[in-house]
């Protein structure tokens, strides 16, 4: 999994799937805050099926738990630092097919704003439609 000293990471996922994933952080998360943004282009002109009806089209992830999207978990251990990413199946399944664009995270400590991960976002289209399958007799 991603670390600070390793910031980069791609997700992928599949619509209509919920998705986890655990970064593991070098300092505890206490007092701190967290925002995971979504785009399809840096700009945020181009919608994709995400959050915002409206330009800048873009989708946040808060630590507030929101069961049509998604939210950020963070757990300090002592000596175990971790962020974890769930993204719902309820938001991914509105995704674009073949949607590809970029994430981020940002840290809040007290008035200092920190990215500490980011990458590329792809979605990969199920190649099953259960509506579709006909029964098999074999």
């Amino acid at each position: 999994m991603p670390t600070t000293t390793k910031t980069y990471a791609n997700i992928e996922v599949l619509q209509g799937v919920d998705y986890k994933m655990t970064l593991t952080l070098d300092n505890p998360t206490t007092s701190k805050s967290y925002l995971m943004t979504i785009v399809k282009d840096y700009t945020g002109s181009t919608d994709f099926g995400g959050r915002n009806a409206t330009s800048p089209y873009r989708t946040e992830i808060y630590e507030t738990d929101d069961t049509d999207y998604g939210k950020l978990t963070t757990s300090d251990s002592g000596t175990d630092y971790t962020l974890v990413i769930d993204l719902y199946a309820t938001w991914t399944k509105g995704l674009d097919d073949d949607f590809d664009g970029y994430w981020d995270i940002v840290e809040k400590n007290g008035t200092s704003y920190s990215r500490i991960a980011q990458g590329e976002f792809y979605v990969n289209e199920s190649s099953s439609k259960f509506a579709s399958i006909s029964a098999r007799s074999d």
